[in-house]
C-alpha cells in the first residue's frame, strides 16, 4: 500500500529507537481515525503545539514532508487539510508501521507516502517540497549545516519549514547542571532517554542567533518563536517525577488553566521571556 524508501543507517540512534517500537505493534486493535487525533494540539502542557499548527498555516495544495516524526500522531490531522501529497518519515522502519497499524489511511493512498530516511540526506528532487515539518528532531542531528543544506536544496523557492525543539534558556539549562542534576538523572532512569536527547539536554538548546546564521549560510531566511517556561517546568516535573494517577490529576481544565495563566503572566518579565524553553522555529527559502 506505501512505499518504504529505506535509508543510511545513523547506528545509535536508529538502533535506540527500533529497540523501542519495535515492541509496540497493535496490529489486533481496531484502527483509528486521523480525525481522532486533534485533542492532542491542545494539550493543557504543551502549549508550542498550537503554535506550530499556526505557523504551518494553510496546506492545502502543498507538498508536505515530515521529518524525523516516530510515532507522533497529531500530523496525521494535517491529512484533512487536503495537502497535494504528504510525506511521513523517519530514521525508524518499525515507527512508520505502527501508525500503519494504528491508523485508518485507505482512503488517503494517493496522498501518503511512509519513508524511512536520514534527514541529513533528503533523498528527493530538489525544488519539490512547499512545506517541511520537524517536531522535537532537529536536536537528533549530529550534522546541523549539513541537515540544513539538505532541506534548503528540497524546498521549492519560497517554500518554508516549521520546527520545534528546546531552546537556550540559562536559568534551566543551569539548573540541569547543577541543583537538578540528581532529579535529572532519576527521571532518565525512570522514563528512558535517548542518546542524543540526554547530549541535547545537557548541551542546552539552541541559541537564536547561532541557528540563524546557520539558516542564512544554507539560504533562508530564519524565525523564531518563543514560548512555556512555568508551564514546562511544571508539567515536565509532574511527567517525570510523579505517580500516573497525580500526574493525570493535574492536567485537569481548572489546574491547567491556572498554569497556563500564570505561565503567561510569568512570561512577560523579560528575565523569564529570555527563559522560555520551547523554541518554534523555521525559515523561508529564499527565491
Amino acid at each position: 500500500m506505501f512505499d518504504f524508501v529505506d535509508s543510511a543507517d545513523r547506528a545509535e540512534e536508529k538502533g535506540f529507537y527500533d529497540q523501542a517500537y519495535v515492541g509496540r505493534r497493535q496490529e489486533s486493535c481496531a484502527k483509528q481515525t486521523v480525525e481522532s487525533v486533534l485533542p492532542i494540539w491542545d494539550l493543557p502542557d504543551r502549549p508550542e503545539n498550537r503554535i506550530v499548527l499556526e505557523q504551518l498555516g494553510d496546506l492545502s495544495g502543498k507538498k508536505v514532508l515530515l521529518l524525523g516524526n516516530g510515532e507522533s500522531l497529531k500530523e496525521l490531522l494535517f491529512l484533512t487539510m487536503d495537502p497535494a501529497h504528504l510525506v511521513y518519515s523517519d530514521l525508524s522502519t518499525h515507527a512508520l508501521m505502527n501508525i500503519c497499524d494504528r491508523f485508518e489511511l485507505d482512503q488517503f493512498q494517493n496522498q501518503l507516502t511512509f519513508a524511512a530516511i536520514d534527514a541529513h540526506d533528503i533523498p528527493f528532487s530538489s525544488n519539490t517540497f512547499d512545506v517541511i515539518y520537524g517536531f522535537a528532531m532537529v536536536h537528533h542531528l549530529p550534522d546541523l549545516d549539513r541537515f540544513l543544506v539538505s532541506v534548503n536544496r528540497a524546498l521549492k523557492p519560497g517554500g518554508y519549514t516549521v520546527f520545534m525543539d528546546d531552546a537556550y534558556a540559562p536559568i534551566w539549562h543551569y539548573s540541569k547542571q547543577t541543583w537538578l542534576k540528581p532529579l535529572m538523572k532519576l527521571s532518565h532512569k525512570k522514563t528512558g532517554i535517548s542518546p542524543e536527547d540526554y547530549r541535547f539536554s545537557m548541551s542546552g538548546g539552541f541559541r537564536e542567533v547561532d541557528l540563524g546564521k546557520k539558516i542564512r549560510r544554507a539560504g533562508g531566511e530564519p524565525w523564531f518563536v518563543r514560548a512555556a517556561f512555568f508551564n514546562y517546568l511544571f508539567y515536565r516535573g509532574a511527567e517525570k517525577l510523579l505517580p500516573q494517577r497525580l500526574n493525570r490529576m493535574l492536567r485537569k481544565e481548572t489546574i491547567s488553566k491556572a498554569v497556563r495563566v500564570l505561565d503567561r503572566w510569568l512570561c512577560k518579565l523579560p528575565l523569564l521571556r529570555r527563559n522560555q524553553i520551547r523554541l518554534i522555529w523555521g525559515f523561508t527559502k529564499r527565491p
